[in-house]
């Protein structure tokens, strides 16, 4: 009887430290759940996180892509002004000067200013503009026009020593406007005399404005077009000089496509090649801006003024134009506006400039002086109607030119697009293997899954701990039942607990991937049909190059009217 009380009183001690056991067994398995339920969800939360923050990225690119082209802008106007500000305060008196030239020419036309008048505000300017070669001009101007010889030639001599070449281009285009044909010629000649076709200064274009508006009588015409198609010889025997303008040409072309226009936000945003295929794009697009820029040229010159309207213009070019001091500033000028006329975009503004470059150099050789037209006839000092001329000269190197950057176009278009979306990588040529795609990604995503899912651990600890506590009960069932149930429930519980935790971090992986999968799923498609409708756009586009090189090979003399047609004739 005693035996059996102390083996009771042993039992209900051991009942009571099972029960402990399995309590704290049972706390460490719900914290084991809570911990691996946290990094699993750790893990998810860092994947979400990892795609927010490119998202981010992305966005903080965009903003401060924006904020720079914006800035750049702002700054670009800024500058533009103060730039013109220094310009006038430099050389603001010049643009008084110039336009006393035709002014003075107009006024002795009517008869309406006296020979006094003439000589005080001539000689004023002298004395306001040292330096300038058009000031001296003027006093000889005024002093021919009231017959003072001694005065005239000195004015004249100070005129040629501070610019020879310009000095001698006006009092050649003085001359004809005032009849004096055969002093005209006299002047002409001495110009040619001192010239070098590798090494002309910009002024030089006036002679290709006098050339294509036939404002000078035969002889002059004649010894003008024989030098220019002689230097024309002569710099085109070689592949140097033409392989220069060539290169400017291409490089023009490139320079002159359009800016993009944010078509394509998915393939911008997920394929890894983006930027060779929106520069194959821009190329591509380029075409149409290039064949209005030549049916512009073609189609825009006038031979209906009289003679003294067109040498005036044509003496305006010259003293107009601003002179070689000035160049720097308006480089500075030019790069400017190129900024506003890109949006901002500092990048393509330079691109143009750098096509553009030549244009202010003092000195160039003769092919250059025609590409300078070509390119901006207002920068060079020329009008449309030298722009459609040296276009004409220049049209068989244009055409290679124009070879040569429609091949380079072509080959740099990629053959695939290259497609990232998430980790899943792939690629397509035209967007007609939809299927095959959406098939791929199915996979990567199911093999996702399964990496997912077994990365969490089957709660085996538990379940042992648990069975054992059961067993362990079972054991006691006779002798103490109570004990027995309470240590099976606490078992089972553990089991229970441990599975539950286990199933729904599973449930939350299966979700999260299959959100993930089907985002990426649109996202893909999306990027299908922008490849679609890419390729189709760009082979819309890349056809035009055909007619635009037909276009361009078919510039000739016939492009121009009345005098001019004889003129590039004689010349090309």
């Amino acid at each position: 009887m005693a035996d059996q009380a102390i083996s009771y009183a042993d039992l209900s001690y051991i009942n009571s430290e099972l029960r402990s056991i399995g309590s704290y067994i049972s706390g460490i398995s719900n914290e084991i759940g809570v911990i691996s339920s946290k990094q699993d969800n750790l893990e998810n939360d860092l994947v979400v996180l990892q795609s927010d923050l490119a998202k981010l990225t992305s966005l903080f690119n965009e903003f401060v892509d924006a904020d720079t082209r914006h800035k750049a802008l702002q700054l670009a106007e800024t500058r533009v002004g103060n730039l013109r500000q220094e310009l006038d305060l430099k050389f603001g008196y010049y643009a008084e000067v110039r336009r006393m030239a035709i002014g003075i020419l107009q006024a002795v036309d009517v008869g309406i200013v006296n020979d006094n008048t003439l000589q005080f505000t001539t000689e004023e300017v002298m004395i306001k503009a040292p330096g300038y070669w058009l000031a001296p001009a003027l006093v000889a101007l005024a002093s021919w026009i009231r017959d003072d010889r001694h005065n005239t030639e000195n004015a004249l001599n100070e005129s040629l020593r501070r610019d020879d070449y310009k000095a001698t281009l006006f009092y050649m285009l003085i001359m004809r406007r005032l009849g004096r044909n055969d002093a005209s010629l006299k002047w002409l000649e001495r110009y040619f005399m001192h010239q070098n076709p590798h090494n002309l200064s910009r002024e030089f274009i006036t002679i290709l404005e006098a050339v294509i508006t036939g404002v000078f009588p035969p002889a002059a015409r004649q010894l003008m077009m024989s030098n220019v198609k002689d230097w024309l010889d002569l710099l085109t025997h070689t592949d140097n000089f033409v392989n220069q303008q060539k290169a400017q040409w291409v490089s023009f072309f490139e320079a002159s496509g359009p800016l993009p226009e944010g078509k394509y936000p998915l393939l911008e945003k997920y394929c890894i090649n983006w930027p060779t295929l929106t520069a194959a794009l821009k190329a591509a697009k380029t075409h149409k801006v290039l064949q209005a820029y030549f049916q512009d040229i073609v189609s825009s010159t006038d031979f209906s003024k009289s003679v003294k309207v067109q040498l005036d213009e044509i003496l305006s070019l010259l003293v107009v134009n601003f002179d070689d001091e000035e160049l720097p500033l308006q480089e500075q000028v030019r790069l400017n506006q190129l900024i506003i006329q890109m949006d901002g975009s500092k990048s393509a503004a330079e691109a143009m400039m750098n096509s553009e470059k030549h244009i202010f150099e003092e000195k160039v050789d003769f092919l250059q002086l025609l590409t300078n037209a070509s390119f901006n006839p207002q920068l060079a000092g020329a009008t449309k109607a030298t722009q459609t001329l040296a276009v004409s000269i220049s049209q068989p190197w244009i055409v290679e030119a124009y070879d040569t950057f429609t091949a380079q176009s072509r080959n740099k278009i990629p053959k695939t697009i290259e497609l990232t979306i998430e980790d899943f990588k792939t690629s397509t040529k035209d967007g007609g293997n939809e299927n095959e795609l959406v098939k791929s990604q199915e996979l990567f995503y199911e093999n996702m899954l399964r990496i997912e899912l077994g990365r969490i651990s089957f709660p085996w600890g538990a379940i042992i701990i648990g069975s054992l506590l059961c067993l362990g009960a079972i054991s006691f069932v006779v002798a103490a039942p109570l004990a027995a149930l309470v240590g099976v429930g606490i078992g089972g519980v553990i089991i229970w607990m441990s599975m539950k935790n286990y199933n729904k971090i599973k449930k939350a992986i299966i979700a999260n991937v299959e959100e993930r999968k089907r985002k990426a799923k649109e996202v893909l498609r999306g990027c299908i049909a922008e490849t679609v409708d890419y390729r189709n756009e760009l082979a819309t586009e890349d056809a035009n190059a055909e007619e635009v090189r037909h276009f361009i090979a078919a510039i000739r003399a016939e492009d121009f009217t009345s005098l001019s047609k004889e003129t590039a004739r004689n010349i090309i």
